[in-house]
């Protein structure tokens, strides 16, 4: 091995333990996952991970911190608010289904953080105000938005984004605790948007 090619492995070794860490946590848990079997996963020793991380628990908030989607990007809905405020509500929630059951790291990350919300109380708070923070707030100026324009109903402003949100969030407890049992998400969602544009009507009953 070249001296560059030396460097360019050492380079990804983080990543690497960081990948490997993620599978072995996501297998066994935080409490049953060794860091003999993150490094048998990588390939190295375990005294090459204390090089990098000082401990298991430091590796798990790095892990989670580093394979988490960014914050989420919300211009797009807002964007769409030039069409209408049902076009952006439908392209939120479509968007808000697609991106986050394919993301198998905010996927398994989640339900670590979930298990481990006693141990990890503020990577589960940075984790909620970098994902449903950005998108609770765009859901809210689209209701806004739709009510003051005369396209959804005066009610529309007061309603709870989490209100509207939660039928996604039930399903994606089902999907990452009982896969097997989850309804079709093309469905389900299809579902969820005509509730919610019967929800914001106009003629609604608030």
């Amino acid at each position: 091995m070249t001296k560059g090619s030396r460097a360019a492995a050492k380079q990804a070794r983080p990543r690497e333990i960081l990948e490997a860490a993620f599978e072995e946590f996501s297998l066994r848990g935080y409490a049953a996952t060794r860091l003999d079997d993150i490094a048998a996963r990588v390939g190295v020793t375990k005294g090459t991970i204390y090089v990098y991380f000082d401990n298991k628990e430091t590796l798990f908030e790095t892990m989670v911190v580093e394979l988490s989607t960014p914050e989420h990007d919300t211009r797009p809905y807002l964007a769409a608010l030039d069409q209408s405020a049902g076009a952006a509500l439908e392209q939120l929630l479509h968007t808000v289904y697609t991106e986050t059951l394919a993301d198998r790291y905010s996927r398994e990350i989640l339900r670590l953080l979930i298990a481990e919300k006693n141990t990890f109380q503020s990577l589960s708070r940075r984790f909620k105000d970098n994902f449903a923070g950005p998108v609770f707030d765009a859901l809210q100026q689209i209701l806004m938005a739709g009510s003051q324009s005369g396209e959804f109903g005066p009610h529309a402003a007061s309603i709870d984004p989490f209100f509207i949100l939660s039928p996604f969030l039930g399903y994606l407890v089902l999907d990452l605790v009982l896969p097997e049992d989850s309804p079709d998400a093309g469905g389900f969602l299809a579902s969820h948007i005509e509730m919610v544009k019967r929800l914001v009507a106009s003629g609604a009953a608030p």
